[in-house]
């Protein structure tokens, strides 16, 4: 090979090593930058300093610095973040935030009042062990293209919408605790890759959760509570997001699904006690339901979104309910609070699969399981349930799909349930007593191993009220609460964004008002629903006769399965996060580079 050849494949080769180094450099944007603290200066923070001071300070600080409010209350905060700071309150500092826009907020052109906010170049930043109180405020908390940056162990409550989080990649919000909002708790927009875990959300106008645009993110571990709204309410876009061990309860709905939807996972909620309102802006026959899919939900190229293995339990009307509008389509195999497909109040425009509960003799007791064709479910969500034996009234924790009541199992036991409340589903038979030959994994007394395939739809008018949603936490920080809720373990709910924090934050019940309501929502869709009469007249039909499932047949043209099942689980495997739009413009200069090295290459050597 002569020495102009060996020249010209060094040069190919140059010229792609360098194209993939800069295209990796752009992939590389999306991943987790953590600030390094630990050289930092680091700033005490007192309550005789002004906000201009603190102000002053944080300008004049450097990226990595710590500021700790060493004080127990701080009065007319506003604060703006410009670069990575650590703001943290290791004694929960109580910030009392200024209702006024301040000479640098305007300076900024900003409009809304606020306590903390986080600019672009505050990305790596994190907040930590406040309680923000943001009356007559627009929001206590804004992150304004902040990426990887960390929101945790803080309390916000009072303003407008408590937390707004938009045009962001790789945020963690964890352990906080929101309540008593005007509108919403928390606003996510146009964000990818964001992780909120382990809140405790609720007593708030609207929803709980709103998200619009959102992609490849985790909303996990969260008890979403008492809200005038949905608990969570899903706008616009959303696709590749998993929604998972959620307690959702005593909301107007608990999921609204309003968003054209591609990829997303709804696994292991508990989704129960969810009240119908007639004075709802979506109508009174549009509330009360577990699952509610609204006017504007579609789904991209038929990926519907996966919703399975969860509790759908003791809502005020539907279990799960489809807008009239739509096509019927299918959910994935969940509990819904009966054996009989006749009382689990599943919407006639869905199919489902129903998951049955049976009892078996187990070493200890009398266990508790939730069986799928024949098998005990491994992974579900997690609830209470109320049961007798021999007379005697228990609650148990369902767990993973199973539970045990610990009694004497050297005999036989009578137990005796009641499925549903609208239309009781009453079962009372004999669990054997135990034996050592006995496998506790397998069948129960009662025939447990059956699977029914119907879903109902008897959706009468009348209600039962909505109970009382249980409540506990493994909480470390108090926050008015005077009543624990269930404990949002987020043990195996990881995040690449790493947080040192340990501590917890409990339900903020006690004597906080719910502002049951009708305020209007940044994001929200202007559509109403018109279907009273409709709906009731509907709520007679059972699911089976529209579209058998054991048949396979339904009223969407095409979506029978071949195999004579008329649900799908697809498992839907996360997908890394798109570029965002300017990455996009970076990768076609990157080719345009390589082109124009390529063609002037080519010049080169017709002149040589």
């Amino acid at each position: 090979m002569n020495v102009k050849n060996v020249n010209k494949v060094l040069n190919i080769l140059i010229i792609c090593m360098f194209a993939l180094v800069m295209i990796s450099s752009v992939n590389a944007s999306d991943d987790v930058v953590l600030t390094d603290f630990s050289n930092g200066t680091a700033y005490t923070i007192i309550s005789d300093l002004s906000n201009a001071d603190i102000q002053m300070m944080i300008d004049g600080a450097s990226k990595g610095d710590t500021f700790e409010f060493s004080s127990k209350s701080y009065d007319n905060i506003s604060l703006i973040i410009d670069k990575p700071l650590k703001i943290v309150s290791y004694d929960n500092s109580t910030v009392n935030v200024l209702d006024t826009l301040t000479d640098k907020s305007k300076a900024f052109g900003l409009e809304n009042t606020f306590g903390f906010y986080f600019t672009q170049k505050s990305s790596g930043s994190i907040l930590s062990g406040f309680n923000i109180i943001a009356d007559n405020a627009d929001y206590a908390v804004i992150l304004d293209a902040s990426s990887n940056t960390i929101i945790e162990n803080n309390t916000f409550s009072k303003a407008l919408n408590n937390v707004l989080v938009r045009n962001a990649s790789n945020v963690l919000i964890t352990n906080n605790c929101m309540y008593n909002a005007t509108k919403n708790s928390l606003q996510v927009r146009d964000v990818h890759n964001i992780r909120i875990l382990n809140n405790t959300i609720g007593y708030n106008g609207r929803s709980g959760i709103e998200t619009s645009n959102i992609y490849d993110s985790e909303i996990s571990w969260n008890e979403v509570f008492f809200n005038g709204f949905n608990g969570i309410s899903m706008y616009n876009r959303s696709a590749n997001n998993n929604v998972t061990y959620n307690h959702v309860y005593e909301n107007t709905n608990g999921i609204f699904i309003d968003s054209q939807s591609s990829g997303d996972r709804f696994y292991y909620n508990t989704l129960e006690f969810n009240r119908m309102d007639p004075n709802c802006e979506l109508g009174g026959f549009e509330t009360g339901n577990g699952v509610l899919f609204g006017e504007d939900y579609e789904t991209v190229a038929k990926s519907k979104p996966d919703i399975s293995y969860n509790a759908l339990i003791h809502n005020e009307n539907f279990q799960a309910k489809n807008n009239p509008s739509k096509d019927q389509f299918k959910l994935g195999p969940n509990y819904f609070d009966s054996n009989d497909g006749e009382h689990t109040f599943i919407c006639p425009m869905l199919l489902a699969k129903i998951l049955k509960m049976d009892f078996t003799s187990v070493s200890n007791g009398i266990g508790i399981k939730i069986y799928e064709d024949g098998q005990p479910v491994d992974d579900f969500a997690f609830f209470d349930q109320k049961i007798s034996v021999d007379g005697k009234e228990y609650s148990v924790k369902i767990q993973n799909g199973q539970g045990v009541v610990e009694l004497d199992s050297s005999q036989d036991h009578t137990v005796e349930i009641q499925h549903g409340e609208k239309m009781p589903d009453y079962r009372k038979e004999t669990v054997e007593k135990y034996t050592p030959s006995s496998k506790d994994n397998e069948g129960s007394s009662s025939g447990g191993s059956s699977s029914d395939n119907e879903g109902s739809g008897s959706g009468e008018g009348e209600s039962s009220g909505s109970g009382s949603g249980s409540g506990s936490s493994d909480s470390t920080t108090s926050s008015n609460d005077g009543k624990g809720g269930k404990s949002s373990n987020s043990g195996n709910a990881n995040s690449n964004v790493n947080s040192n924090s340990t501590s917890t934050v409990s339900n903020n019940r006690g004597n906080v008002i719910a502002n049951y309501g009708t305020n209007s929502s940044d994001v929200i869709s202007e559509s109403t629903s018109q279907t009273g009469e409709m709906e009731q007249s509907q709520g007679q039909e059972n699911a089976a006769e529209a579209g058998s499932v054991d048949s396979g047949e339904s009223s969407s043209p095409g979506d029978s399965e071949t195999s004579g099942k008329a649900y799908d689980i697809s498992s839907v495997s996360k997908k890394s996060n798109p570029l965002q739009d300017n990455s996009i413009v970076i990768v076609a200069a990157i080719i345009l580079l390589v082109a124009l090295f390529i063609y002037g290459y080519r010049r080169k050597n017709e002149f040589e």
